[in-house]
């Protein structure tokens, strides 16, 4: 049930849906003054979102900062959070990656650097994923394929949301790697609520962000005044992590 209505809340937290509504109020209030408001605040909410400088700068407020490989000390085992791939796309003979593809190759990368020894990988079936296999199942096939032995790698497939992440990945960690070096590896944008959830479960640990859906800021024409899909997207995923967090602190989760 918490995961419809998480989904539900997703639909109202998105910038566009607001605009569009205050469009569409525009259109069908009759009060004069009520209309001329709504289409202002859709005008106006429509040229904030859209900006590419604006949406990257608060982007960039909200990722941490990336971490140097090379100064990453050695971690016994890495927490990699799934949501990388497209369980509902077929044929079903593949992984296909969906933006965040660097949560598991930048895992790869650091497990051929030497930097972690064991990784966890933690992630069941999404909405309308039931007929696919589980999302960690798939990461594993991934790693396997690159070379990574079997043995190095534990699959956690039940968890449905950030929170089940967090305390299935806990359990195992207590269970079968107690008192090491943990890493969590999740998108820049998942780590703060990802982190919380964590730490709520009683696991020390570092981060290593990656994913970064920013830029290097700059003043450029384009950036500035050309509007863009993709900053309406920073923006959706800001807000709805967000809220997420405080929905979690609400059910008592953080």
């Amino acid at each position: 049930m918490f995961f419809i209505l998480s989904k539900i809340l997703a639909f109202f937290v998105r910038p566009l849906v607001w605009i569009i509504f205050c469009f569409l109020g525009s259109y069908f209030f009759k009060k004069p003054r009520l209309k001329k408001r709504l289409f202002w605040a859709g005008t106006f909410m429509l040229v904030l979102f859209s900006n590419q400088y604006i949406s990257n700068r608060v982007m960039l407020l909200w990722e941490p900062a990336p971490v140097l490989i090379k100064t990453l000390a050695p971690h016994d085992v890495a927490i990699v959070f799934t949501g990388v791939s497209k369980g509902s796309k077929e044929p079903a003979d593949r992984v296909y990656f969906n933006m965040d593809a660097d949560r598991i190759t930048h895992t790869l990368q650091l497990y051929n650097a030497g930097k972690i020894k064991h990784i966890l990988i933690s992630g069941g079936l999404g909405f309308k994923q039931k007929s696919s296999n589980p999302a960690a199942e798939r990461l594993r096939s991934f790693l396997l394929m690159a070379g990574v032995p079997d043995i190095d790698i534990t699959v956690e497939s039940e968890a449905v949301n950030t929170y089940e992440n967090a305390v299935n990945s806990a359990r195992i960690l207590k269970e079968h790697y107690p008192n090491q070096k943990y890493l969590l590896i999740t998108s820049a944008f998942h780590m703060k609520r990802s982190s919380l959830c964590l730490k709520a479960q009683g696991i020390s640990f570092n981060t290593f962000p990656a994913g970064f859906r920013t830029d290097r800021p700059t003043a450029k024409f384009d950036d500035l005044f050309i509007p863009r899909s993709s900053a309406i997207d920073r923006w959706e995923i800001i807000i709805k992590e967000i809220a997420g967090i405080a929905t979690y602190k609400v059910m008592g989760y953080l």
